[in-house]
């Protein structure tokens, strides 16, 4: 079992959906564009889709053909580089995702977060738009990494504060770990000059905002900053507001 400290934890399973998406349209499954994609969030909203139905929730569209259509999805408080891609299927699959250089930390729900247990992804915000859009069932959303088809657990800790605060982590020397990603956020970094909040893996920095609704994304090497059977702290200061970081591990045990 993972240590972690007194802190807001959500634990999610990882599923496959290459299988899923190969035994309905064939013809869909193979132009899925899985070498592009990174984390994502999937339904099987409807038995079918008229592609029509789905332009007026998109922002853009990259690609349409008679079996699917590819775009990205607004969301508000996001900037145009940060909204999601979506592919829509005629036999009813939804998937959202990020493009597969960008950290899983962009799933972190700062827009829609106020403090407690998360409820929501920004990946899941985004199927959420596009079944209501086409009429589908969000029941059954699953979530996948196509860059990492072995991970079956994705674990996202969060943590805000207005002054200072840390929480620990420590992973079994017996999990395989793929991905550790974050994400740092501030709505009001910036006042009449600059209210910093700053963010330390281990006594080291690795973000600085100072900035008013912004976030800063990466990740870490597992096998090398983060690595199995040390304890790690991440603590997030602030000078201004209430900052958040997020982490998110993808792994299987």
């Amino acid at each position: 079992m993972m240590r972690i400290g007194n802190r807001i934890v959500v634990f999610v399973a990882l599923f496959g959906i290459l299988f899923l998406l190969f035994t309905g349209s064939a013809g869909a499954a193979v132009d899925f564009p899985a070498d592009e994609a990174g984390i994502s969030a999937y339904v099987k909203a409807k038995t079918s889709v008229n592609l029509l139905t789905v332009k007026p929730a998109l922002a853009t569209i990259e690609r349409e053909t008679p079996d699917y259509i590819i775009g990205t999805v607004a969301m508000s408080g996001h900037s145009e580089e940060q909204y999601p891609h979506v592919y829509v299927s005629t036999d009813g699959w939804v998937v959202a995702y990020y493009p597969r250089e960008r950290s899983s930390g962009w799933l972190l729900p700062w827009y829609y977060y106020s403090g407690g247990p998360i409820s929501t992804t920004t990946l899941k915000e985004v199927v959420v738009k596009v079944c209501t859009q086409i009429g589908g069932s969000m029941s059954g959303l699953k979530y996948y990494d196509f860059r990492h088809p072995d991970a079956t657990k994705m674990m996202i800790i969060v943590e805000s504060t207005t002054g200072t605060n840390s929480f620990k982590v420590t992973i079994p020397t017996n999990f395989t770990v793929y991905r550790v990603d974050w994400s740092h956020w501030c709505s009001d970094c910036e006042r009449y000059g600059c209210y910093y909040s700053r963010v330390y893996l281990d006594g080291a920095e690795f973000s600085s905002l100072c900035c008013d609704n912004c976030a800063k994304y990466g990740s870490f090497a597992p096998s090398v900053e983060f690595m199995n059977g040390i304890e790690h702290t991440i603590k997030i200061t602030a000078s201004r507001d209430t900052p958040r970081v997020g982490l998110v591990l993808e792994y299987a045990e």
